[in-house]
Parts: C-alpha cells; sequence; structure tokens
C-alpha cells in the first residue's frame, strides 16, 4: 500500500531548513544564504520514493520569530510557519548545533507541540560545521531542554517521536537518505498527492524570481535584502534560449540607488550571478533583464505582499 504525507520543517530563523529541504530532493528549490529569515513563503518539495512506496511531501517555511513591533511581512511570514503544522504527518523542529538552545526555542517548541496534530522530531542540524566534542555537549544540552519542554505540555509525550534528538547535516548524502527513510515510516497509508516525477508544486515564474531574489541576500548589506521583493515580469523560452525580464521591488528611493549602484555595476553583478544561478536551475541559455522599482509602503500593504511576496493578508 502507498504512503503519503506532509513534512514540515520549523524552526527558528537561520536554522538550516531550506538547506535540509534541497538536499532532501537533491535539488535547488528553495533560497539559501547565510542570513536569517532568508525564505518568505511555504516552499513544497515533493521526493517520491517508489522502491518504498512513499511521497514525501516537505514543506519549508519562513523562520519563527518574534514580529511584534515590525512590518506586517513578518506577521503573514509567521502566520505561514504556524500553518504549516496543519496538515503534517510529522513536523520537524530544526535545531542549529552551533547557535544551541534559546529561550525562543522553548517557545516555539511548546507551540509546536500544542497545535500540531502529528508527531514532532528535533533535528540537531549543521553538525558537520564543529568538532564532535562541540556536537555532543550542545545535542546533550538540547536533549535536556526538549524534555522539559515536553514535561510542561500535556499529550506532548504522545507527539514526540524519540527520546533524544536526531543529528543530521544536510552536506552528508548518507545521513539524508537515513533521514528520508526514517520520516517514511510516519506517513499514513494513503494514495500519492503528487506525480513521481514532481518536484514542487511552485510555479517556474516563482522559482525563477527566488533565484534573482537570493542574490539580493547575497551581495548586499544586511538589511536591505529584507525590504526587497522580485517579480518576473515575462518568461519566454525556446530552443535555444530562455528570455525572463524580472523587477526588482525597493520601499525607498534611496534602496534603489543602492540595488543599481556606480553606473549600474551593482545591479550587472546581481543579474550575472542571478542569470549564472537560472542558466543550472532551467539546464539551458538564459537572457535576464532587471529592472528595479520604488514602491513605498509595500511591506506593511496587504494586496502588495500578496502580488510581490506571495503572503496573504492577517485580515
Amino acid at each position: 500500500m502507498k504512503k503519503c504525507g506532509y513534512v514540515a520543517l520549523v524552526g527558528r530563523p537561520n536554522a538550516g531548513k531550506s538547506t535540509l529541504l534541497n538536499a532532501l530532493l537533491s535539488a535547488k528549490v528553495s533560497v539559501v544564504s547565510s542570513k536569517p529569515q532568508t525564505t518568505r513563503n511555504r516552499i513544497l518539495g515533493v521526493f517520491t520514493d517508489e522502491e518504498l512506496e512513499s511521497q514525501l511531501i516537505f514543506l519549508d517555511t519562513p523562520g519563527m520569530h518574534k514580529a511584534e513591533g515590525l512590518p506586517r511581512i513578518h506577521r503573514a511570514m509567521n502566520r505561514t510557519a504556524w500553518a504549516s503544522l496543519e496538515d503534517a504527518s510529522i513536523a520537524c523542529y530544526l535545531v542549529d548545533v552551533e547557535r544551541g538552545w534559546t529561550i525562543d526555542d522553548t517557545r516555539y517548541l511548546k507551540g509546536v507541540l500544542e497545535r500540531t496534530k502529528g508527531k514532532v522530531v528535533v533535528l540537531v542540524t549543521k553538525v558537520d560545521s564543529v568538532k564532535k566534542d562541540v556536537v555532543f555537549a550542545s545535542s546533550s544540552e538540547i536533549d535536556n531542554r526538549v524534555k522539559e519542554v515536553v514535561d510542561a505540555v500535556p499529550g506532548a509525550a504522545e507527539k514526540i517521536v524519540q527520546e533524544n534528538v536526531y543529528m543530521v547535516s544536510a552536506k552528508r548524502p548518507q545521513e539524508v537518505k537515513d533521514l528520508r527513510i526514517y520520516l517514511a515510516h510516519f506517513m499514513p497509508e494513503a494514495e500519492w498527492l503528487f506525480e513521481a516525477d514532481d518536484l514542487t508544486d511552485r510555479p517556474q515564474r516563482f522559482l525563477c524570481g527566488e533565484i534573482i531574489r537570493e542574490q539580493l541576500f547575497r551581495q548586499l548589506g544586511q538589511e536591505l535584502p529584507y525590504s526587497c521583493a522580485v517579480r518576473v515580469d515575462s518568461f519566454e523560452s525556446d530552443t535555444k534560449i530562455v528570455r525572463i525580464a524580472a523587477t526588482i521591488i525597493v520601499h525607498r528611493d534611496t534602496h534603489k540607488g543602492i540595488v543599481i549602484g556606480k553606473k549600474g555595476s551593482r545591479l550587472r553583478e546581481i543579474g550575472t550571478e542571478a542569470r549564472l544561478g537560472l542558466e543550472k536551475h532551467l539546464g539551458g541559455k538564459v537572457h535576464l533583464e532587471l529592472f528595479v522599482k520604488v514602491q513605498e509602503g509595500w511591506l506593511d500593504d496587504d494586496r502588495l505582499l500578496a502580488e510581490y511576496a506571495a503572503l496573504e493578508s492577517d485580515g
């Protein structure tokens, strides 16, 4: 009998959710950068294991964070993260081994255990980035903190699927494969929701826009990328080349100059690196045109959040 279910990847910003998703799928569908809160939307990725007769539908989400006093975009990102728990057969709560456990993890894991109807596993990520003694000390501390949270939440003991945290590195293929097999055990018997060769439910335009936005995080300063969006205006392909035109949306006139750079140098650099990423993604030649537009107040406008960032209003 076939098995199929949703796996929600949740946790604080920069816990490694997008990197792990891409590794689990053996393909890139989610933006990755060293800056927290790079992911804005729910990114769905599908992995079908015909040998195990299992289809894992992964949900990568924005990092759970404090949004009080911040623009509406932050509240919308939080809603997206929490909503991913509604249909999840299992929720993976990710903790970066180097950054360790924080009081926010206590609060967010408690919320996950209270809201989800499925199972929960705590994944300690990036275990390749530090020495073994650091991994041991950090994972032991996280183990203790998780047990404290489980003891404090009624019914949580039935949701946590193992006593100790599960350690994984997205850079180690065997560990990633083992994790997929482990998660497949928790999928309910059900017909597959996607074709065996499907990778995501996101349209090509969205994925291309995300590849361009990734370069904003990699090449601009610490704060500016968070106030930018990318709109793909046209996508035309033939047998020789894909032609893409896209607009980078900023919310201040001063930001437009930063994105463009002196005599257009920064915009050209962003465009070059984005084009290389697009060619790798699409498997062929790409001609990319980039424009920059100022749209003041879009970070707090429900209609523009939906148009530019595909984020739903809070009503």
